[in-house]
């Protein structure tokens, strides 16, 4: 990889593909758990495939992934970034 992966990042898992209805309280659970890290001066990793939603926007989080949210990609992102944790949203 050309880009390093030191760790001490927490994963933020967003609420995935659109819904009617639900996304937006999802992506303000995911907004708001980033800006409370990064008020706490911790690097966040944002993994969601919905560009709609504000969790996505270039200044939310440290690093952005748009994948699924399925075990197996976000067990390799896991794998890579060696977070210190994973935050729900």
């Amino acid at each position: 990889h050309d880009i390093d992966f030191p760790g001490d990042f927490t994963i933020v898992l967003g609420s995935g593909v659109y819904r009617i209805g639900s996304s937006v309280e999802f992506d303000w659970c995911a907004v708001g758990c980033l800006r409370e890290l990064k008020n706490q001066e911790k690097k966040t990793v944002m993994v969601n495939y919905n560009p709609e939603t504000v969790s996505t926007d270039y200044d939310m989080s440290d690093r952005l992934y748009f994948e699924e949210i399925s075990f197996e990609v976000v067990m390799d992102i896991y794998k890579l970034e060696r977070p210190d944790g994973v935050i729900l949203c």
